[in-house]
């Protein structure tokens, strides 16, 4: 089984055939932690690329935050306390409601009829206190097998597809793989089928 990334060397070896593209934006990466647990994974909309704040447990969250090649290294390079304001900033005023804001509460409202609910007040998310890894950065792209199984290999996850890291779709549909050759196999063995071939 070629699980082995995006840059998977066992597609490589069995000469899988790839079609994609290149975004023309590049993922920062690193870890942060707030002043306390953060539960919860958050996504602000900004116009240059998605920031998310992914919790890892206790206090600390991974962050991914897609912008231009310029912007990434821009935010690579600026010192600590400007990369966690400029984090700070981005979840607090990125696309979306936000404090203050009635425009959740009055569509669900409206939604669920005044059901009661709802929310009144727009969860802010945690606040970055500080860095906790250093600033990594790649560039974005769509990658896709145009098989994902030959004689005796399957390949899954980022081996078998990579898309832009947007509300985890890109790990989720890994699981859907694994699942899906896990019960195929499950299948064949069951009905005594050479699971290989």
């Amino acid at each position: 089984v070629g699980a082995d990334g995006s840059k998977s060397r066992v597609r490589e070896v069995a000469g899988f055939k790839t079609t994609g593209w290149n975004y023309s934006q590049d993922a920062v990466i690193c870890t942060v932690e707030h002043a306390y647990e953060n539960d919860c994974a958050w996504q602000r909309f900004l116009p240059s690329g998605p920031l998310a704040l992914l919790p890892i447990g206790d206090r600390f969250s991974n962050i991914v935050w897609s912008m231009t090649s310029y912007e990434a290294s821009t935010h690579k390079s600026m010192s600590e306390v400007d990369f966690v304001n400029a984090v700070n900033s981005a979840l607090i005023h990125g696309y979306g409601p936000h404090p203050g804001s009635t425009a959740r509460k009055i569509s669900l409202d409206s939604f669920f009829g005044g059901m009661g609910t709802t929310q009144s007040d727009f969860e802010i998310p945690p606040e970055v206190h500080k860095l906790v890894t250093e600033r990594f950065s790649f560039p974005l792209s769509l990658m896709h097998a145009r098989d994902y199984v030959s004689n005796r290999i399957a390949l899954v996850g980022d081996a078998a597809h990579t898309i832009h890291p947007l509300a985890g779709q890109g790990v989720n549909l890994g699981f859907g793989d694994a699942h899906a050759l896990a019960k195929v196999l499950a299948e064949g063995i069951l009905v005594g089928s050479d699971i290989g071939a």
